[in-house]
C-alpha cells in the first residue's frame, strides 16, 4: 500500500498543475465518495471542499511546487511542499509551505488506494490575503 500511497500523492500534483478541471476529474478516482478533507480546521465533506477549490482556483494562480518530505506508514501519509501563488486580481505573488497527513482506504484494484480523510495546514493561509 505504501507505493500506492506514494503514487497518488505524487500524480496529485501532476493533476493539481493542470487546473481546477483536471483536478475535479482526479477527485473522482483519489478521494472515496464519503471522503472529509479539514483545511485550516474546518472539516469539509468532499463536495463542500471541491467547491471551496474552485473559488480560490477562480480568484489565483496556484502551482504546486516540490516535495520537500513524503512519510507514509500503514495507510497514513504525510507531505511536506511548497506552493507558489499569484493574485489573480492584483498580482500579489507568494510562497506558502504546506502540510498534509492523510487516512487511505486500500480498495481492490481497479479503485485502489483513496483518501478517507486529510488535514493540510499551510503556514501562510490564503485567508490572510
Amino acid at each position: 500500500m505504501q507505493d500506492a500511497i506514494r503514487a497518488r500523492f505524487e500524480r496529485g500534483f501532476s493533476e493539481w498543475n493542470k487546473g481546477y478541471e483536471s483536478w475535479l476529474q482526479w477527485c473522482d478516482e483519489l478521494y472515496e465518495p464519503d471522503a472529509h478533507y479539514n483545511v485550516y480546521a474546518t472539516r469539509l465533506t468532499l463536495q463542500q471542499y471541491k467547491d471551496m477549490m474552485g473559488q480560490l482556483f477562480a480568484a489565483y494562480e496556484i502551482e504546486l511546487g516540490e516535495f520537500h518530505n513524503i512519510l507514509i506508514q500503514d495507510n497514513w501519509g504525510a507531505i511536506r511542499y511548497t506552493v507558489y501563488i499569484t493574485d489573480k486580481a492584483t498580482g500579489e505573488q507568494i510562497e506558502q509551505k504546506t502540510m498534509e497527513f492523510v487516512h487511505f482506504k486500500d480498495n481492490h484494484a481497479p479503485i485502489g488506494a483513496r483518501v478517507v480523510e486529510g488535514w493540510a495546514l499551510s503556514d501562510r493561509p490564503l485567508t490572510e490575503h
